[in-house]
């Protein structure tokens, strides 16, 4: 049984309902919403190295919370669109085979004086993989909040989109 590290909105179950272009198009969409949060990510470290802002932490932070929670969607949509058209296949898809995701990923910074050197985020890996009984075991190495829930608890699946500037 696929048990995400995130609230995520859908179960494996119901990825493994959707169609392969609806998939693909998810990948993609998720990838460009990273793209952009890691961009908003170096605008936010930048502002924190000149000064120390709590808001600006705050949404670091939630942002670090959303780029993992969707690359573990990302890994969840590959192994379902792998099960359907195989791995061989999944580069016309232009997508990387379960096991090979990248997901951008660094501690927040932790101001050790009131001008802190902060360190630009740099790539951690999440995969997905298949045990013995042929279940799904997610492995993040980005940020860690654990999940344990397919659905998020209050129902809403617009909450994961993150903070931009």
């Amino acid at each position: 049984m696929f048990q995400p590290r995130h609230p995520q909105p859908f179960s494996l179950a119901e990825a493994e309902q959707l169609d392969v272009s609806t998939i693909v198009a998810e990948i993609s969409r998720l990838r460009n919403s990273i793209s952009h949060l890691d961009e908003s990510q170096s605008e936010l470290l930048s502002a924190l190295e000149e000064e120390e802002d709590a808001d600006l932490r705050s949404a670091w932070q939630e942002n670090q919370g959303t780029i993992a929670s969707q690359n573990e969607r990302i890994a969840m949509l590959t192994h379902v669109l792998e099960g359907k058209v195989g791995r061989d296949a999944l580069g016309h898809y232009g997508i990387t085979p379960t096991g090979s995701t990248t997901a951008s990923s660094a501690a927040p910074p932790t101001p050790a004086s009131p001008n802190p050197t902060l360190v630009a985020p740099t790539p951690t890996t999440a995969t997905a993989s298949t045990d013995a009984n042929g279940d799904v075991e997610m492995a993040n190495g980005a940020n860690g909040a654990n999940g344990s829930s397919d659905n998020r608890p209050n129902g809403d699946t617009n909450e994961d989109e993150g903070v931009f500037l």
